[in-house]
């Protein structure tokens, strides 16, 4: 190696500076590239100009730590000292410190814990490994653990229960006062140099400063500044600080909560607020893709019963008590044993009696606990709670709508352990008892009468030729009896399996056992139970008084038929009916389709979403004629209900026809009509006819057959009904009466004809317009304006009379309105649309004043938005729409009637298939499935999207989370639509026999879930399985109309038999 190279030689620097030699004088050779980056430099200087003061900093500190170490390595070496003093300041360091002097308080409190006084510092208390979420306390002389509280602890925001690990470093606070500081000048620049550069300077220095810790301590130089910093902050209140890390605001109301209720244990609102808080801190900690965990939501029920439990304690006046007791008591059967539950419920049995939602909630137990459930105990602890009710009824309506309430839930449990013809028997009786009654002035109108008719076997309720009691008293019971109907035999099968065998005849015996039979009728020797006496149902009867039955008892009694039937409730007039239509136990809302679209590469996503809406699903929505007769462009007010009715669709239509034409029930006469209609479409004309001719005078008869004309294509019929009643004095008048207009012109809308619909609209208030109509000539200003002054007018009226219902038909027809004459139209548009920005205009406006007057949760209000949304929809069908207007209308929509269908439908179909994000799915998470807009239809909803928009996972999970919500997790529909979807999808079988399990521990009253193992599960199933099965459906008590061992051995015994031929 030359000179030359030896000179030029880079020198390693040596590990105990940290710094290099200082180089060597430059040679020649590098003279000139000296001197190119002295030039380079000086053409940059004039941009560097702003970091001058940055780098003659960093000049001064180098020339600070090269001058230390130049004194430091020319200071002479020390001697070592010498002695024992040397050598403890040898061997400590900062970081470890050595007691000379004891603990002298051990001479004062001595080795009894329980005299030593409880002292703590920072983490005193905590588990290590547990990241602050196990702490000790003692009570006496023992050490119990305890789980602390999410949001009391550190770790809030785990999730992995004991074994988390999710350590964070407290984050710097953020100071809302700027400090004094001898470093101002520092905050005058920013950095942009090199960060690595930066970090290995500030690294140099703090290894090379004596006055810091070293860099092999345990402590570390950052450690001792925040400890430093944290007693800075703590010592003064100078300092405004923002910690970042506990600014939360579901922590903050924790904290709010937990203090209002340790200093005011007798607030029980705040106790309630509290529990109903965990949810909250539960929804917290999961996402749309990874919701709670089993183990996570039991975590979070047994906080919420030991805070209920608490919340009982003090809780004083009755109410509260009754408010605490139920929540505790629905809370508590998710954690509690089955033993352990029953008990706490024999502990209140006094109050179950006085609390008709507690005695709901002991209902719910019951049936749904496999281990003790038996349907005769069930039924005994139905007509105990029916004949309590009734002892104290009175004139009282709350009583009778609660006694109905326990009749249907008496009946649909009947039905579905398998009693299917006793349940319709005692609908057929209740109704009849009290809709066709010979009233107060007959003779004989009590149990003993009725006995005799029941006893007679002459046609009743809902059977052909049935002229009802009312008939057989009048007429001295001279009424001949049907003749015996035949049997239809079962259909054979072939098959080698017996037990498949069984489960085919079993469910045709069944099927055709809908009704119940008469004494002479075929079969009724081999199964007796198919012939209902008076006795069996007597006990369920009850008559509800007369004054009380024209008004909302005899509403709830006619909507808990049509829901016990599996149909939309008409009324929807109390709250019991609402609940009833909603309940787990008692709706009939399934999913319809189990077969996921299988997605290709040659699918055009704009085509997916252009695809109509599912006009046929199963409706939560407010009853409108435009529902209720509607082509196959619209949603239908029955939906897929009529496809799987839980009984025969030809008792159900001749129970509302005898009804509307023998009980003068004129209110359900439309009803009736629209499901007529939906039963049979082309047929629709001779029950039409027959309604008008019963009732004259109801303008909305004429309206709903014209609209069925419409919808069966037959325009000139429906016109000139329209039309015909219009000219009638006593039809035209009122809402009534411009419903008759506002039909019409939205028909002409609907044909394209603009101008037509507009005259039709504005001849409501200037009759002379129809001959403008004949000539089809334009509408003047003036008369558009002076037809929405009369429109405006007439809702105002309505609204201050409180007829909320008339109001929302001014109201359509005041949308329509506008949306065919404003100008000034903010959205795209073509030649085909009207101004639809104005129309959700004069929406938004009427819910304004809807909500004004306390109206906004009516079903008037949510009729009209339903309007709104199908303008919405027929205006995007005919031209160029915006999107996101679109989903920020029925958005709005969705804030006031959460659980409507189709809105739901609507901004599913307007969703971007484009993009990652699934919209729906988004707004299902956000808005709609949240625990105070929770239901059935919702999640029947949530799991359609998924199989028609995601795949065989997804829709896997919208299942998984409807069984494991509160309202979901008992409805027999759901459990078996879910068997059927897992088996169905080869990837999803494997599980499908412990789904089933899973059902039956779930609802173990429910004879279709256990016949689910001899028809879908057949082939999964082991004999023993299927045996033991069995065994628990006669061992529950559950209705069977084959024994099972007699059946297979007769199968064997006739096919060996044919085979030894």
């Amino acid at each position: 190696m030359s000179d030359s190279e030896s000179g030029t030689k880079l020198v390693v620097p040596k590990f105990s500076s940290f710094k290099a030699r200082d180089p060597a004088r430059p040679t020649k050779a590098d003279g000139g590239k000296g001197k190119q980056r002295e030039r380079s430099h000086s053409r940059d200087r004039h941009r560097d100009k702003r970091h001058r003061s940055h780098h003659s900093q960093d000049s001064r500190r180098r020339e600070e730590r090269s001058s230390r170490h130049r004194e430091r390595q020319a200071a002479p070496p020390q001697e070592p000292a010498q002695g024992p003093k040397a050598l403890l300041e040898k061997t400590t360091s900062s970081a470890f410190v050595i007691d000379t002097k004891g603990d002298h308080l051990i001479l004062k409190y001595g080795l009894d814990r329980a005299k030593v006084p409880a002292y703590y510092r920072y983490g005193g208390g905590r588990v290590l490994g547990t990241a602050g979420r196990l702490v000790i306390h003692r009570e006496g002389p023992r050490d119990q653990f305890s789980l602390r509280f999410p949001g009391d602890g550190v770790g809030f925001f785990d999730k992995d229960g004991l074994r988390s690990k999710s350590f964070r470093l407290t984050r710097d606070p953020i100071r809302l006062r700027a400090r004094a500081s001898e470093s101002d000048e520092d905050d005058t620049f920013l950095a942009v140099g090199s960060s690595k550069k930066r970090k290995q300077d500030e690294r140099d220095s703090e290894s090379e400063d004596d006055e810091g810790l070293s860099y092999r301590s345990i402590e570390g130089k950052a450690k001792a500044k925040a400890a430093l910093e944290s007693d800075h902050d703590s010592s003064g209140s100078e300092d405004e600080v923002v910690d970042l890390e506990h600014d939360n605001p579901l922590r903050w109301k924790s904290i709010q909560l937990n203090r209002q209720v340790k200093d005011h244990p007798g607030d029980i609102d705040a106790w309630m607020e509290l529990v109903d808080h965990q949810d909250d801190l539960q929804r917290a900690g999961e996402t749309i893709d990874e919701r709670t965990t089993a183990n996570t939501a039991h975590s979070f029920s047994e906080i919420k019963v030991d805070m209920l439990e608490s919340a009982l304690s003090n809780a004083i006046v009755a109410e509260d008590r009754e408010i605490v007791l139920v929540r505790l008591m629905r809370e508590g059967m998710k954690i509690w044993p089955s033993k352990l539950a029953a008990k706490k419920w024999s502990e209140i049995e006094k109050e179950v009696e006085n609390n008709f939602e507690l005695w709901r909630a002991h209902l719910d137990f019951a049936m749904s606990n496999i281990s003790s459930f038996q349907y005769d105990d069930v039924k005994q602890m139905l007509l105990d709670r029916l004949r309590a009710v009734l002892s104290r009824a009175g004139a009282q309506e709350k009583h009778w709508e609660e006694a109905i309430y326990v009749f249907l839930r008496t009946t649909r449990l009947m039905h579905d352990s398998g009693y299917k013809e006793l349940a319709v028997a005692a609908w057929q009786a209740l109704l009849e008892f009290n809709f066709f009654r010979g009233g107060s002035e007959m003779p004989g109108t009590g149990m003993e009468a009725f006995r005799d008719f029941w006893e007679s076997e002459v046609p009743r309720l809902g059977e052909e030729d049935a002229k009802g009691w009312k008939y057989h008293m009048s007429t001295g019971g001279q009424v001949e009896a049907p003749e015996p109907r035949k049997d239809n035999p079962v259909a054979d099968i072939a098959t080698r399996d017996a037990y498949k065998a069984w489960a085919h005849y079993e469910l045709g015996r069944a099927q055709s056992a809908k009704l119940p039979a008469r004494t002479m009728d075929d079969g009724t020797e081999d199964d007796p139970f198919r012939v209902v006496m008076i006795s069996d149902i007597e006990p369920l009867l009850f008559m509800v008084p007369d004054a009380l039955l024209q008004g909302r008892p005899g509403e709830l009694l006619l909507d808990a038929f049509l829901i016990f039937c599996g149909l939309p409730p008409l009324f929807r007039s109390t709250p019991l009916a609402e609940l009833a239509f909603d309940d787990q136990f008692t709706s009939s809302s399934t999913v319809t389709s189990t077969a996921v679209r299988q997605a290709t590469l040659l699918d055009d996503p704009e085509e997916v979403r252009r695809k109509p809406p599912s006009f046929s699903r199963v409706l939560n929505a407010a009853l409108s004629p435009g529902l209720l007769f509607t082509g196959a462009d619209w949603f239908q007010y029955f939906g897929s209900s009529l496809t799987n009715l839980p009984v025969e669709m030809a008792f159900v239509k001749n129970v509302l026809k005898h009804l509307v034409h023998e009980a003068e029930a004129e209110s359900l006469a439309l009803y009736y009509l629209g499901f007529s209609f939906a039963s049979e479409r082309p047929l629709v004309k001779k029950p039409a006819k027959a309604l008008l001719k019963k009732y004259p005078n109801n303008a909305d008869l004429y309206n709903a057959y014209a609209l069925a004309e419409f919808a069966n294509d037959n325009v000139d019929v429906g016109k000139k009904v329209l039309v015909s009643a219009m000219e009638a004095p006593s039809l035209s008048v009122g809402a009534p009466g411009f419903q008759l207009h506002k039909s019409l012109s939205w028909e002409e809308l609907k044909a394209g004809n603009r101008t037509q619909a507009i005259t039709w609209l504005c001849s409501a208030f200037d009759k002379s317009l129809r001959q403008a109509q004949a000539d089809h000539g334009s509408i003047s200003p003036a008369v558009i304006l002076k037809t929405r002054q009369e429109i405006v007018a007439h809702i105002h009226q309505c609204l201050y009379e409180g007829r909320a219902n008339d109001a929302a038909v001014f109201i359509e027809g005041l949308t329509l309105l506008s949306y065919l004459t404003d100008g000034g139209n903010i959205e795209p548009t073509s030649g085909a649309q009207g101004n639809i920005s104005a129309a959700m205009n004069a929406i938004e406006g009427m819910s304004a004043e809807f909500k004004s007057r306390g109206d906004a949760n009516t079903r008037s209000h949510e009729r009209m938005l339903q309007f709104g949304a199908q303008l919405l929809y027929l205006n995007a069908t005919r031209g160029p729409f915006r999107r996101i207007y679109l989903r920020e209308q029925l958005s709005k929509f969705l804030d006031f009637f959460p659980r409507n269908s189709i809105f739901l439908s609507l901004a599913e179909w307007a969703d971007s298939s484009l993009r990652v994000i699934d919209e729906t799915r988004q707004l299902l998470y956000d808005k709609i499935l949240i625990k105070q807009h929770d239901c059935l239809s919702s999640r029947v909803f949530s799991i359609e999207h998924e199989i028609s928009r995601g795949n065989a996972n997804t829709a896997k999970a919208a299942f998984e989370h409807a069984l494991s919500s509160d309202v979901c997790k008992t409805n027999t529909g759901l459990w078996i639509a879910y068997l059927r979807f897992s088996y169905a999808h080869r990837e999803l079988r494997p599980k499908v026999k412990d789904l089933f399990y899973r059902g039956l521990r779930h609802c173990p009253w429910s004879k279709d879930i256990m016949m689910e193992a001899f028809c879908t599960l057949i082939r999964d199933m082991k004999s023993d399985e299927l045996r033991s099965v069995y065994n628990t459906m006669t061992g529950k008590g559950l209705r069977l109309h084959l024994d099972m061992d007699e059946f297979v051995e007769r199968w064997r015994r006739d096919r060996q038999g044919r085979d030894g031929k």
